[in-house]
């Protein structure tokens, strides 16, 4: 007899993010993107302050960890996982849109976006 399990990985990770500013020193300068980063706007990647690199690395040593936990049934997907699904879906849509493929476009964009298609593109002229 076979059962469900959630099984879930977790590794140790930084999260390295480099702007570039201009400021008259480096205190300045880390002030000004801690400014940036308590507005949410560290990201905006702006002539003032151009986002250099944005990624994640792991942690030296082993960190990673399984767990896993016996379910009747597996958990809808978190809003992370839609959120890949989604922007997976809008790079398809933009591919074949420079394939000349409207169709293919049109599906993919409908359903990365089936709000706002739905509300811009599906009303009577």
């Amino acid at each position: 007899m076979t059962k469900k399990f959630a099984v879930t990985y977790e590794i140790d990770y930084t999260h390295r993010v480099m702007v570039g500013v201009t400021a008259p020193d480096a205190e300045a300068a880390k002030q000004l993107a801690s400014d940036a980063f308590a507005e949410g706007t560290l990201w905006d990647d702006t002539e003032a302050m151009p986002l250099l690199f944005d990624d994640y690395e792991e942690v030296d040593g082993e960190t990673l960890r399984f767990s896993a936990e016996a379910v009747s049934n597996f958990p809808a997907a978190d809003a992370s996982v839609q959120a890949l699904k989604q922007q997976a879906l809008a790079f398809s849509a933009c591919k074949s849109l420079l394939a000349d493929e409207m169709s293919a476009a049109r599906e993919d964009a409908r359903k990365a976006m089936p709000h706002f298609v739905a509300s811009a593109y599906d009303r009577e002229p």
